[in-house]
């Protein structure tokens, strides 16, 4: 059995499709939130991993702002759209509210994504405590995490030293790759499995205790399945 993590599929359902075919039934797969907006198959690409019993889904900012969006357009005027939907549109989510409003059942895949867990704690092979959300976090001692810990947008924590315990290790996505290279002037290795001149790669920071594998998919046609137990990076690209 593998335990895995991804993150940041943005409505790339070729992705998802790859990665399902290449874990074996046993395996599980955490997938740390935005599912849906700026892709091409957004609506498509949360029910799918929302469906899916090998997927863990863990809650986004998209999805925060979807179901804002939602809350509003239900209980407040279902004439206009009011601010928070002008949010989601702003970051690309039209198409998955479309997606919402105009599918079956929206009431109860309303309360779905609504009930999404921010926040998963998974202990590897290695005896390490691995620590998924969305953004991320700075954990304190042994405590995982903080009462009114911002997992969904938060980037403050990038630039804070590390005060969690040694075993510790936080995955997250929300921040594509390239801007963690260029807030830390890591450099960008190439892999084997990707065009040179488009190289991949997860992003280790806080002394080695923090990692972030979003891809930035949408734009890139690109995504990481970061393997939790040894931390080995598979990779899947799709070309449009």
């Amino acid at each position: 059995m593998h335990v895995y993590a991804v993150s940041d599929l943005h409505g790339c359902l070729d992705l998802y499709k790859q990665i399902k075919e290449f874990i074996q039934p046993e395996d599980k797969v955490y997938v740390l939130g935005d599912c849906g907006d700026r892709g091409p198959q957004s609506w498509e690409t949360i029910k799918a991993v929302y469906e899916d019993p090998q997927f863990i889904y863990l809650k986004g900012n998209h999805e925060d702002m979807l179901v804002k969006s939602i809350d509003e357009w239900l209980y407040e005027d279902q004439h206009l759209h009011g601010y928070d939907y002008r949010i989601l549109c702003h970051n690309g989510g039209e198409q998955t509210f479309k997606g919402w409003k105009n599918g079956p059942e929206r009431n109860k895949w309303f309360r779905k994504i609504q009930a999404l867990p921010t926040k998963e704690v998974y202990v590897n092979t290695q005896g390490q405590k691995v620590i998924l959300s969305h953004a991320g976090l700075s954990p304190e001692g042994e405590n995982d995490f903080a009462w009114g810990e911002d997992l969904l947008w938060d980037r403050e924590h990038f630039y804070e030293p590390w005060t969690g315990a040694d075993d510790m290790i936080v995955v997250h996505g929300h921040t594509p790759f390239v801007y963690m290279v260029d807030a830390y002037d890591v450099e960008k290795p190439q892999c084997e499995e990707m065009p040179e001149d488009e190289p991949i790669h997860a992003v280790w920071y806080c002394e080695h205790h923090k990692v972030c594998i979003d891809a930035g998919a949408v734009f890139t046609g690109q995504t990481i399945l970061l393997d939790l137990d040894t931390f080995e990076e598979h990779y899947f690209y799709v070309k449009e």
